[in-house]
């Protein structure tokens, strides 16, 4: 049975949204989707009428997002072999500072602190897994017009018709030769943009043992940390 209790909850005003929505994060946080429009006097009874929806979501995202996997105490990136260790402080601006191999997360609060990783997590992937990709289109001759870091939960990475360029931020968590892999696999479809017989041939110019890497990938997500996959 429901809670009597109005939960505490924030509202966004969205200059898209076409109808209110509520979102609830990993942390059971309650985020309120105002569309501009909409006069914010309808919120309460909205949120008391999904007051069972939002019990329930929240006890999912419990069971999924234990409170140790959503702020981790230390990261390790495989892809570029580095370590840090994380502490988290308490800061009126929710922001991550560097400091040799240690992440200091300044917040208010949890849901404060995972958010900033997140953002951190972002311009991490776009520092490194970008330059990367370049260097490997250079070296192979297989040219995109851009490319873009993504939050994505079941995909690695993808190649649109016009040569943008996809990848997962997730990948920073895989091995050095598993990252190239998938940058060779979404260049060569910048020649290919299919999985025919001619575009695999073609993989398998670039890395003989791709399948290998395939196998490593078809697997992966299980090994990224759930926070890392939050989109």
């Amino acid at each position: 049975m429901p809670s009597s209790q109005t939960p505490d909850y924030k509202i966004r005003i969205s200059q898209r949204a076409k109808r209110m929505q509520l979102k609830v994060s990993p942390l059971g946080t309650i985020e309120v989707v105002l569309p501009k429009n909409m006069n914010a006097r309808h919120v309460p009874l909205f949120v008391a009428e999904h007051q069972h929806w939002i019990e329930q979501t929240q006890k999912q995202m419990a069971a999924l997002y234990p409170p140790e996997e959503l702020l981790p105490g230390s990261l390790d990136f495989a892809a570029t072999n580095q370590q840090w260790q994380l502490k988290y402080l308490e800061g009126k601006r929710a922001r991550v500072a560097e400091i040799n191999n240690a992440l200091s997360v300044y917040s208010q609060d949890d849901n404060g602190a995972q958010k900033a990783l997140q953002q951190w997590l972002n311009r991490r992937a776009d520092e490194v897994l970008i330059p990367w990709l370049h260097n490997v289109s250079d070296e192979l001759a297989l040219t995109f017009k851009r490319a873009i870091v993504r939050a994505q939960k079941t995909r690695w990475g993808s190649c649109s018709s016009n040569g943008t360029i996809s990848i997962n931020r997730a990948l920073l968590f895989m091995p050095p030769e598993t990252v190239r892999y998938l940058f060779i696999h979404e260049l060569c479809h910048t020649k290919e943009m299919n999985h025919s017989a001619r575009y695999w041939a073609l993989v398998e110019s670039y890395m003989p043992n791709y399948q290998q890497h395939e196998q490593i990938l078809s697997k992966g997500m299980r090994l990224i940390p759930r926070w890392a996959l939050i989109t």
